[in-house]
């Protein structure tokens, strides 16, 4: 399972967010992915683009600004990002004397 949190911001400051487990991502679902997002959000599904997904596979997130939705909205991006729940953030050190 994957957990995407998304949020809608304008000028740094979140408007609207939510957090969503789906099984994966395939450039297949990606849309479908996208649109039960922003049902969730009571937002409209913006314009997904195959540079949308392939941001999402290679940076964990994607960015979709205002004009790419296409009823007017008011926030200037919307943000979907890959939480990593198994990521380790203790740090570890080897010294060799």
């Amino acid at each position: 399972m994957i957990k995407l949190f998304s949020r809608t911001v304008n000028n740094d400051k979140i408007l609207k967010d939510s957090v969503v487990e789906i099984e994966g991502i395939t450039q297949d679902n990606f849309f479908n992915v996208i649109s039960t997002i922003c049902e969730g959000l009571d937002l409209s599904t913006p314009v997904v683009l195959d540079k949308h997904y392939k941001q999402m596979i290679k940076f964990n997130h994607c960015e979709f600004l205002a004009n790419e939705f296409l009823e007017s909205v008011d926030f200037k991006k919307f943000i979907v990002e890959i939480i990593d729940d198994k990521k380790d953030n203790t740090m570890n050190f080897d010294f060799d004397y």
